[in-house]
């Protein structure tokens, strides 16, 4: 993109306002707390904001091997001709299907999109939750429509596109919509099929926009009562960075148990159901007639805490997601490991772990720090130190106002 700025920095306060809106609606029908639970949705917003601070660095590579691969594209369009945007609307979705369904049935693949089933709620919040690779799995599968002939201005639209639609379908809120509509497009009620770890719904609807490509391939699935969400081994935390790497773990742990050589290879490409000969599952699934979501006690002083934190960071986040890739590789990396850190310890208070009380006053301090460095940077030092007290004290004000108690979190 070089220095233009990145547009889908705008898609974010219309995803703030869509999720305060289903709060507001959820909480009108009587159903906040059968939709909501604080801390999963500071969780999914936290996975969702890291995923935002890694892929700032990785579409500077993803894109940039688009780009040179298109310049080896085997199919010319005429100028002006509505082919590739035809070939980029349509060949982003069936991609995405083929993506997304040999994501369910691949360890190492699904080790990278699971991360966005962990949720045990179904939300608009859920649609945030986003693994840190998945860009890299993606786009291996997108580069072919460069080769195709598709610019990546296109691409860049299409694909984009194809995620803004997604992002509503995660709600229960919205039933089944006329029948034209659900036998044609991926719906909400279709999509809650497919986040469903019930027998009958696992590894269905994968489409993106079009559900057609599930009908003609063989995966649809329609709903007939209401799914339990989440996923098979369910993750039991709120932490952003194990939940990128609870599923690798649990590989690694396979591959290592495992006595032959090839199962020690294979599992890793295998299905995430298949053992190798012999090994016992390290995590077990639960009963799910007995189980219940994770929910650790937190205080309401805490989730304040965490809440109006949780957004001073989004507001500070929405200019680096802006113009980001425009900054030098090594500002790119200090702002993304302040985001970083952030949302971990934001999470580990909302799930009252006993670290994150300490952790919090080197989040203060690297976010006052950070602030102060870019002020001095547009309006030199003086400016800076001004910036970085202010944010100091203001952080610590608040602390002291609401000060926030972690608690030993539940198993």
């Amino acid at each position: 993109m070089g220095e233009q700025p990145n547009y889908a920095a705008f898609a974010l306060p219309v995803f703030a306002l869509g999720i305060l809106v289903e709060v507001l609606i959820a909480r009108r029908r009587g159903r906040l707390g059968e939709l909501y639970s604080v801390g999963t949705a500071v969780s999914d917003i936290g996975c969702g904001a890291v995923f935002q601070a890694i892929e700032v660095l990785l579409t500077l590579v993803t894109l940039s091997f688009y780009a040179w691969l298109y310049q080896w594209r085997v199919v010319h369009w005429d100028e002006g001709s509505p082919w590739p945007w035809v070939l980029g609307l349509v060949g982003v979705d069936l991609l995405y299907y083929w993506w997304h369904r040999i994501s369910h049935v691949s360890n190492v693949m699904w080790a990278v999109h699971g991360v966005h089933h962990q949720s045990e709620d179904f939300n608009l919040a859920v649609a945030l939750r986003q693994p840190i690779l998945e860009p890299i799995t993606l786009m291996v599968f997108f580069w072919v429509l460069a080769v195709l002939g598709v610019p990546p201005l296109v691409f860049v639209i299409s694909f984009g596109a194809n995620l803004f639609y997604q992002f509503w379908i995660h709600t229960e809120l919205v039933d089944r919509l006329p029948r034209p509509l659900e036998w044609v497009l991926n719906t909400p009620s279709h999509h809650r099929v497919h986040h469903g770890v019930d027998e009958v719904y696992l590894d269905r609807n994968y489409g993106g926009v079009l559900v057609v490509w599930d009908r003609l391939f063989g995966t649809f699935q329609a709903e007939e009562h209401r799914p339990t969400y989440g996923t098979t081994v369910p993750l039991r935390s709120y932490a952003p960075l194990w939940g990128n790497a609870q599923h690798l773990h649990r590989i690694w742990r396979l591959s290592r148990a495992a006595p032959r050589l090839v199962d020690t290879l294979w599992v890793w490409f295998a299905h995430p159901g298949w053992l190798p000969h012999g090994v016992t599952d390290p995590a077990t699934k639960p009963d799910r007639s007995r189980y219940e979501k994770y929910r650790p006690p937190v205080e309401r002083s805490t989730v304040v805490y965490v809440l109006v934190n949780l957004g001073l960071v989004a507001g500070g986040a929405a200019p680096f997601v802006f113009m980001g890739h425009a900054q030098p590789v090594g500002h790119l990396v200090l702002i993304a490991t302040t985001l970083v850190l952030s949302h971990v310890v934001l999470s580990g208070l909302i799930e009252g772990r006993p670290w994150a009380s300490t952790a919090d006053w080197v989040r203060m301090a690297a976010s006052a720090g950070l602030l102060g460095w870019l002020a001095a940077r547009t309006w030199g030092p003086g400016l800076g130190l001004v910036v970085a007290a202010a944010g100091l004290v203001g952080s610590f004000a608040l602390r002291g106002l609401l000060r926030p108690r972690a608690q030993l979190a539940t198993s």
